[in-house]
């Protein structure tokens, strides 16, 4: 067996091992013989874990959170949001409207998921927006600085069951739910007169949005029930006469539609109460909270390891996160799909900048045992694995050797691909990752052994 053999060999004996052994205490112990000239060694580094919050999150999306939940341990979560709407340059009606009226205006809300109790009545109300709004995309955005606050153009009770099945053809066993809500027919009619007064409103996005600069959109009574809302959509109904070559005529309903999508702003807000407790320290657990901005920090003794391992190659840094199972009542918070591992001073610019795990600065949880696994946590073990932190615990040892190595632990959602072809096989990997803006909670365990690194790392003697 030649040198490079030995050591793979053994430093795979000694990742089996760090897996295998909680109770590994030991710091430089040796457990390889120097008789080929590599010595390898196992260290055992405590880490310092801590609930911290972050007052607001990045969320550039076209999907909505809307309702009021309560939940013992994480407190209190109110969603809501701002939106623009989409328009096709040079919009007009389809057709022209018997006398130019128009019929009827909706609000249409689409959801495939919600949080809590379906059952539970709640009030939707409508916002004008009043001043245009800015591509500020962060979560404490205050809605008083666009809205007219004091003319709600629409309020309504409603429940998440309550909505009606629009697909039912899904394969996951999910459904397509709506629930429309009458907005002003003044205000449609305001839409179809500017379309044949001023048609230069409708020239493209930016003039439309000077003339219609959205609406806000939250609730006002109930609790205990979020929505997922998906699309979002404004629907104007009209009916126009139809002429026959037999000279019959005939009335025909007709709609045109205006949707919240990628290509306009919609400013998402949460707002979280009642998480005082969270961030309290203690000897068991840090806390994760979505979308709170509630995360769990975690402090390497990188300076501690960095004089330790002097001269050595870091070949495996463990991470694994282990959790304990969600709290024992109705419709508590469950874990989210994937944890992020950053360093804390990257959070400014990683979701910005739309970034995702190199490996090298940033990891994703992995679950190993299926690659086609829609989460990144193993739920039987009840732990979040991670790749080895080695090439990020070098790469921070090297630039910033009298600093200890801060991450923070984030929940994120994550969009795949899937790539090989016929004769390869297949693999998924990350396209996109966001933070996490579904309701969740997690406790994350500290105590025992739980916060312990094991660093699996080399020395050639004779170089």
């Amino acid at each position: 067996m030649n040198i490079r053999q030995y050591m793979v060999a053994a430093i795979g004996s000694c990742l089996m091992l760090a897996a295998c052994n909680d109770d590994i205490n030991q710091v430089g112990n040796s457990i390889l013989p120097d008789e080929d000239g590599i010595t390898t060694f196992a260290d055992t580094f405590e880490i310092k874990a801590s609930t911290v919050k972050y007052d607001s999150l990045y969320a550039k999306t076209n999907s909505g959170f809307l309702g009021e939940l309560y939940d013992p341990l994480y407190g209190r979560l109110k969603s809501d949001y701002i939106s623009q709407f989409y328009c096709k340059e040079g919009f007009r009606f389809s057709y022209t409207p018997d006398n130019g009226q128009i019929d009827s205006v909706v609000l249409a809300l689409y959801y495939d998921q919600w949080k809590g109790d379906p059952s539970i009545p709640m009030q939707i109300s409508v916002y004008p927006v009043v001043r245009q709004l800015t591509k500020n995309f962060y979560t404490n955005v205050d809605p008083t600085v666009y809205c007219d606050m004091q003319n709600p153009l629409a309020s309504q009770a409603y429940s998440a069951r309550g909505g009606t099945v629009v697909d039912s053809s899904s394969t996951d066993n999910s459904y397509l739910w709506s629930h429309t809500f009458p907005l002003p027919v003044e205000w449609g009619q305001k839409i179809y007169d500017e379309t044949t007064g001023n048609p230069s409103s409708f020239e493209d996005q930016e003039a439309f949005n000077r003339f219609f600069p959205g609406f806000y959109i939250t609730t006002d009574y109930g609790s205990g029930n979020i929505l997922f809302v998906n699309s979002t959509q404004i629907r104007i109904y009209y009916h126009y006469t139809l002429q026959s070559s037999a000279g019959e005529d005939s009335i025909v309903n007709m709609g045109e539609v205006f949707n919240v999508s990628k290509d306009v702003i919609q400013l998402n807000r949460f707002q979280n109460a009642n998480t005082e407790q969270l961030l309290e320290d203690n000897d068991d657990y840090t806390y994760l909270k979505t979308p709170a901005g509630i995360f769990t920090r975690l402090v390497i003794p990188s300076v501690e390891i960095g004089k330790i391992i002097e001269n050595r190659i870091v070949n495996y840094v463990s991470m694994n996160l282990k959790y304990m199972p969600e709290e024992d009542w109705l419709y508590a918070l469950t874990p989210p799909p994937y944890l992020l591992l950053i360093p804390e001073d990257s959070i400014g610019t990683f979701f910005e900048n739309r970034n995702i795990e190199n490996n090298i600065t940033s990891y994703l949880s992995t679950y190993s045992a299926s690659s086609s696994s829609s989460t990144g946590y193993d739920e039987a073990g009840r732990v979040y694995p991670f790749p080895s932190l080695s090439n990020l615990l070098a790469y921070h040892i090297i630039r910033n050797p009298d600093e200890d190595l801060r991450l923070l632990v984030i929940p994120v959602s994550r969009a795949t691909g899937v790539s090989g072809g016929y004769y390869s096989s297949s693999y998924t990997y990350t396209t996109m990752l966001s933070h996490y803006l579904a309701p969740s909670g997690l406790k994350i365990r500290k105590d025992g052994d739980n916060m312990k690194a094991v660093i699996i790392s080399s020395y050639l003697n004779n170089r």
